[in-house]
């Protein structure tokens, strides 16, 4: 009789040491791999946006005369000018502009069409003269709203800042206007990663 006390007695002693354990028992979770997205990756258009605003501004003032580069001489063109900023734009990055510089008809063959709510700093503004020839052009400098800033090397003012809301636009050259344009890919190239850590020029070098 004692001795079925003792076993009930150990069972019951078991029992409680075990279910001790299992309560006190360290739970151990899985923590999930914390996953860190890469950096997302810049595109020649997205350099553009970023420096033509302040780097169209080093243009504004000089005079305008029909072939002159304004990163060599004290006037431009209007071509020269859209293609001295696209290239300077991506200095310090690893893209270079391919053409160095392009005529007006040829930045025309080199661009695709685009709507007004798609345009961006550095895509191209496009005007017709009265033979309707795709002759004169600017490039986009910043977007407000429904408005478009523009820089152009016009024969009458030198190379100024207008908008698609200015006295200029409204009575002349919204009658002029063609389409709103950007480059097509061909026009850039990737640099090496030893060429892209080049330090951007001052204002002073353009």
């Amino acid at each position: 009789m004692i001795k079925r006390h003792c076993k009930a007695f150990l069972v019951i002693i078991s029992l409680i040491v075990l279910t001790s354990c299992s309560a006190t028992r360290e739970v151990k979770r899985t923590i999930p791999a914390v996953v860190v997205p890469p950096p997302p990756v810049e595109d020649p258009y997205d350099v553009m946006e970023k420096n033509v605003p302040t780097l169209s501004k080093v243009y504004l003032g000089k005079g305008y005369k029909f072939g002159a580069n304004p990163d060599k001489d004290v006037e431009s063109d209007c071509s020269h000018l859209v293609c001295a900023i696209a290239r300077n734009s991506l200095i310090g990055t690893k893209y270079e502009f391919k053409p160095y510089y392009f005529p007006s008809w040829k930045i025309y063959e080199y661009t695709y069409e685009i709507e007004k709510s798609e345009t961006r700093p550095g895509d191209i503004i496009f005007f017709r003269d009265v033979q309707k020839k795709q002759n004169h052009l600017g490039l986009i400098t910043q977007k407000k709203d429904d408005t478009i800033f523009f820089v152009q090397a016009s024969s009458s003012s030198g190379v100024i800042e207008r908008s698609t809301q200015s006295e200029g636009w409204l009575y002349y050259w919204r009658k002029r206007f063609d389409s709103f344009r950007r480059w097509k890919k061909e026009v850039f190239a990737e640099k090496c990663a030893e060429a892209s850590t080049l330090i951007k020029p001052t204002h002073a070098q353009y």
